[in-house]
């Protein structure tokens, strides 16, 4: 265990000694710990990789919706996750048409940008 002189290692070690409690119980739990930007994540042991990923996507859709459309990067984040939302919406299928041409729309948006941000 992490020492107690934080207020992220207290809440570290509380969580590992949840989830050994919950081994002992025979309940299989995925943690992600990342202690320099604060995240902690428990996933139960079924939780797919897709969806685990769809989960760390929503954090920078909520970035991208809460951004000021003046930042400069604006457009690139907002247009990249929406593109990477579709992708993994549709992970297991085959894009339609108007996916296609909507991620196309947004790989032009992003382009765009580049060149603003070239200049």
């Amino acid at each position: 265990m992490v020492s107690e002189d934080s207020e992220y290692n207290k809440i570290y070690n509380a969580i590992c000694s949840a989830i050994a409690n919950l081994k002992e119980e025979g309940i299989d739990i995925i943690t992600k710990f990342e202690k320099d930007s604060g995240f902690i994540g428990i996933y139960t042991s079924d939780t797919s990789i897709l969806k685990r990923a769809k989960n760390g996507l929503n954090e920078i859709l909520e970035l991208s919706y809460s951004t000021a459309e003046h930042h400069p990067y604006w457009n690139l984040i907002y247009n990249t996750s929406e593109i990477a939302k579709t992708t993994l919406d549709s992970w297991n299928e085959n894009f339609s048409l108007d996916q296609i041409q909507e991620m196309l729309w947004r790989n032009d948006e992003i382009k765009n940008t580049l060149n603003k941000l070239e200049k």
